[in-house]
Order: C-alpha cells, then structure tokens, then sequence
C-alpha cells in the first residue's frame, strides 16, 4: 500500500556553492559512501545532487508517519540498475517500508521522487 510520495528538485550550482563555502555541513549530511560514490562519477556534483535530491524525497515521503532527519538518510547503489535507501533512525524497522525512487539530473538540475509503500 503506497502511504507517502516525495519529489525535490535543486540546483547543481548551489550545491557546489555550499561545498565551497561550508564543506563541514554537506559532510554531516552526507554519508561517506555517499560522497565517495559521486567523487567516482564523471558528473560528481550532478550525481551528488541528484543524491541530495533523493534524500529529500525520501524525508517527504515519510514526512506524515515519522519525523526523520536529513543525516539518517542513505542513498546507495546496490546493483547497476537502481539506488537503494537506509534510514538510520530507529523508529524506522528494517523492512517496514519500500522505497521507490528515481533520480535524474541535468548539467544544471537534478531531481528525485520517492514513493514510499508499507509492507
């Protein structure tokens, strides 16, 4: 049963400008895995916000069950095909929800949807 859907979209630009300006932050809202998988992309600060962008959708998608914070959030490629989602929060049960998501971006843009299913 779907219970929850969420999309955001952001600038490539502004996230490199934070990196620029306050490196510290985006290193407490990203997971290293995180970072470490974008800095082996070609397009690292497109994949970095599109990964920024999935973050924020999974936190809207569970925006109506559970108060999560951006940090607890980890987006990660387990197979070629598609991204997989932990949230490191104990309110959320392993197992408990399926993420859906899809991330896109451009040379200016990315963005992401998730749709969040109870299982």
């Amino acid at each position: 049963m779907i219970s929850g859907v969420g999309t955001d979209i952001e600038s490539v630009s502004r996230l490199k400008r934070i990196w620029e300006h306050k490196p510290t932050l985006l290193k407490r809202l990203f997971f290293s895995s995180e970072l470490n998988y974008a800095g082996t992309k070609d397009k690292t600060w497109e994949t970095l916000t599109g990964i920024w962008c999935a973050k924020e959708s999974v936190l809207k998608s569970l925006s109506n069950r559970i108060n999560v914070r951006l940090s607890e959030v980890e987006i990660y490629k387990k197979n070629p095909r598609h991204f997989e989602v932990i949230v490191h929060n104990p309110q959320v049960k392993e197992r408990q929800f399926n993420y859906l998501l899809s991330i896109s971006h451009s040379k200016e843009y990315a963005t992401a949807v998730c749709v969040l299913e109870i299982r």
